[in-house]
Order: C-alpha cells, then sequence, then structure tokens
C-alpha cells in the first residue's frame, strides 16, 4: 500500500475529494493550510497538521507517525523557516528519530535523502510555486533491508497524471 502527501489547498474540497477517492491510499497527510473544516469529508479522516492559515485549536502543529517500518514527522513548516532552510527541520526530524519529513508552506514540490532523511513537500493542489501544475505526491514502501528501507516518491499532477522530473527512489535509515 500507499501513503498520499497533500498540501496548501487552501480551501479546495471538491479536488481534494477527487485526489483521495483517486489512490485510495492506506493513509492520507495533509501538511497544513486546508483553510476549510477539518471536520468535513475527506478531510476528517486525513492525518492533519495545521498552518498558518489553518486555525483549529483541536489540530497539531506537528505529528508523529509510525508506518511500514517509517517514522515520518510531519509539519507544515512555517514554524521551522523552510522557505529558507531545512537546517532546522533537520534537527527537529533528528530529535524525534524521524526518516520521512513530511512539510508544505512553500508550495514548491520537491524531495531529496540528506544524512539517510526523505524531505517531502507535496507542492500545492491551490497555488504551484516552482513547478507548472499543482501537485500531490504518493511514497511507497518499496523494500525492508536489514539496516535500510527503500520508497518511492511518485508525485502527480491535479488530474492525476505522473509528474515528470519529480520524485525517485531512495535508500533510508530504518
Amino acid at each position: 500500500m500507499s501513503i498520499l502527501i497533500l498540501s496548501d489547498t487552501h480551501g479546495l474540497v471538491r479536488e481534494v475529494k477527487e485526489v483521495v477517492e483517486r489512490h485510495k491510499a492506506e493513509m492520507v497527510f495533509h501538511c497544513g493550510d486546508y483553510c476549510v473544516d477539518h471536520q468535513r469529508e475527506p478531510f476528517s479522516g486525513m492525518k492533519l497538521v495545521k498552518g498558518n492559515c489553518d486555525f483549529p485549536s483541536d489540530v497539531p502543529t506537528e505529528r508523529k507517525t509510525s508506518w511500514k517500518g517509517l517514522t515520518i514527522l510531519q509539519t507544515h513548516g512555517h514554524l521551522f523557516g523552510v522557505k529558507s532552510s531545512l537546517l532546522r527541520l533537520h534537527y527537529r526530524a533528528e530529535e524525534t528519530g524521524a526518516n520521512v519529513v513530511l512539510f508544505g508552506h512553500s508550495h514548491v514540490p520537491g524531495c531529496a535523502v540528506e544524512r539517510d532523511i526523505l524531505f517531502l513537500n507535496p507542492g500545492s493542489l491551490q497555488l504551484p510555486r516552482g513547478y507548472d501544475v499543482p501537485t500531490y505526491a504518493i511514497l511507497k514502501k518499496v523494500e525492508q533491508k536489514e539496516s535500510a528501507v527503500v520508497v518511492q516518491v511518485t508525485y502527480y499532477d491535479h488530474k492525476g497524471k505522473v509528474a515528470p522530473k519529480l520524485g525517485g527512489t531512495f535508500s533510508l535509515r530504518s
């Protein structure tokens, strides 16, 4: 199975529901700035974190989740200054023992591994930056080795087509 990662949908509901129904992922992570009632479908079934444009007091600003040998740290990113550097977010990942970090805020899709930790920003379904079309991502666990976990990240555009030049296969510490 896989996990679906969204961020910065800024009020979109129909489009988010279409993405969720299209992929039937095991879990759905939204990295903040959903800007709607988080108790309505499809948001009520997601692992949410609060972005700088979200105001409910019962949604955390970060979340740690274990999934198939991965430790996932999820945050929006505004509290870690991700538009200028991932350094503070990297320190937080090390503090929490995460080997995957999901974040948004910049609206720029991208993923990379640094010191065996995958940093993944799914981009934005509403206001894309740094890429031609709105994006989201799917993460699949491919292989479990003795000292590593291999994952595949695939990015999609808002219509469900694979977004070229984004994603890849990565080996992470287990």
